[in-house]
């Protein structure tokens, strides 16, 4: 299906802008709207997305689209307005980090309204070339195939997932890493050893940390704010962390080297075969960084 009027709201955001350009590069006609007057888009309106002014029926006519590249508050809270000014078979698509909520609010105001979520494994501001995208679809088999082309045409990897299912893995894939990622800082803050004495000495692990901690302070605070406030599965994820995180404590203190090897061992049962695919990741960073020095 070719030249498709797709309208993006939050049009210049790093998710919004990406999206414009691979959409107009796949000769489809792109719509920004956002609340800042700016944006690379030969069709752009300056609209505060939760008080629309009075022209929206004319941007939203003959539209085949709309994208909600917006915080999720703010796309649930611009849903009834948007919905109301469009015909109930324009398709609606998310970018939410967390894609339930904004589903169900969804399926809530217009049950037939077709439907499809799009996230990024990857920071926009890199290549798009073989990085996975995650296609979030009301089922299996899912009929928005130009969707699925502009995809595949910028070379991108697509997994297909169901809302609920792709807000477990994220909790996963974002809470648990990043979670840990903060607990590493706050207790190196509570340490009293001189930072550029740790920064002379230590060995890759501790260099690996310090740079994953390094890029998550160098990146606006309300990224990690949302991923650990905005999934409602995040808790649990915490909760479990805090409670392996006890266990492995009350190994070693009472000594129950067998139940630690046990705990090991269990670990490389669930890595199965990419044990040594990730081993040997690591061997790369390992690398890099002593080449580094």
């Amino acid at each position: 299906m070719n030249n498709l009027k797709i309208v993006i709201l939050g049009s210049n955001g790093a998710i919004g802008s990406f999206l414009g350009r691979i959409l107009s590069t796949s000769g489809h006609t792109v719509h920004g709207i956002d609340r800042q007057l700016s944006g690379n888009y030969v069709s752009y309106s300056q609209i505060d997305l939760l008080d629309p002014n009075s022209n929206v029926d004319e941007i939203f006519n003959g539209v085949d689209a709309i994208i909600f590249s917006l915080p999720e508050t703010v796309a649930i809270k611009a849903l009834p307005w948007v919905l109301s000014a469009i015909d109930n078979d324009v398709l609606i698509v998310s970018t939410c980090s967390v894609q339930e909520p904004f589903y169900s609010s969804l399926k809530n105001i217009s049950p037939q309204q077709p439907f499809v979520g799009i996230n990024p494994m990857f920071s926009p501001s890199l290549q798009e070339k073989n990085r996975s995208v995650i296609l979030i679809v009301e089922n299996r088999h899912n009929g928005h195939d130009w969707i699925e082309l502009v995809l595949t045409k910028s070379q991108m990897h697509i997994t297909k997932m169901l809302p609920r299912e792709h807000d477990k893995v994220m909790a996963l894939c974002q809470v648990l890493p990043h979670a840990l990622i903060l607990a590493f800082g706050l207790a190196l803050k509570a340490n009293s050893i001189d930072i550029n004495v740790l920064y002379n000495i230590s060995p890759p692990p501790m260099r690996t940390m310090l740079a994953l901690l390094s890029r998550l302070l160098t990146n606006p605070k309300e990224i990690y704010w949302d991923i650990q406030h905005e999934n409602y599965m995040a808790v649990e994820i915490r909760k479990d962390t805090l409670n392996e995180l006890s266990l492995l404590d009350s190994m070693i203190q009472s000594g129950d080297k067998a139940g630690f090897n046990h705990s090991l061992d269990e670990i490389k049962l669930k890595l199965g075969g990419w044990l040594y695919t990730s081993y040997t990741d690591c061997q790369h960073i390992f690398q890099s960084l002593n080449e580094d020095k």
